[in-house]
């Protein structure tokens, strides 16, 4: 058995929107991510909705690179079981898990957040058809989430990120949202 995988950039998109909006606190209209309308979240919920919201924007970013054929796979070592990789109509994909030596889909480690960052920073950042102050702002909104967000919501309940801050999703989350989806719907 074999998975295709060549539109997994779009797939990975529509998880970044199922994902940002799932929790009703973001909507995604027209091609824009907005601020939903807020009702009260119970604390599992609010810390529920700061790791997908977290994850979203990973996710993102990470579509985007496979939409502007930047890799950031790695070989997984010990993942030689499950489903091949295949990538039937997306020649890029093909030549990259060929280049990586990757057969199974199990194989296939995307990384940390951190790390596909500085991957991004490398090789998308740089084109000369990115904007460097929307480049500056990605950066610099993820680096925000990292340090105070991402980890603590993922691996442990800490009740002092159990509410939600609207003025935090409209200033970073909004913004970020919306400039890697501009991202993503950039013809290079």
């Amino acid at each position: 058995m074999s998975v295709d995988l060549s539109d997994i950039a779009q797939e990975n998109y529509k998880y970044a929107q199922h994902l940002a909006t799932c929790d009703n606190v973001i909507a995604y209209k027209n091609g824009t991510f907005e601020l939903a309308k807020v009702e009260k979240h119970s604390a599992f919920e609010s810390v529920d909705f700061w790791r997908n919201i977290s994850l979203s924007t990973e996710i993102l970013l990470k579509a985007c690179m496979l939409k502007h054929q930047v890799n950031f796979f790695h070989k997984r070592a010990h993942g030689r079981y499950g489903p091949k990789a295949t990538a039937f109509t997306n020649e890029w994909l093909t030549q990259t898990l060929h280049e990586l030596d990757i057969s199974y889909v199990a194989q296939i480690n995307t990384g940390t957040v951190s790390t596909t960052l500085k991957r991004a920073e490398v090789e998308l950042f740089t084109k000369p058809w990115m904007n460097q102050e929307k480049v500056k702002l990605i950066r610099e909104m993820f680096y925000i989430i990292i340090r105070t967000r991402r980890n603590r919501n993922t691996h442990f309940f800490f009740s002092n990120q159990s509410h939600i801050d609207i003025s935090e999703i409209e200033i970073i989350y909004l913004p970020l949202l919306n400039l890697l989806g501009e991202l993503y719907d950039t013809k290079n």
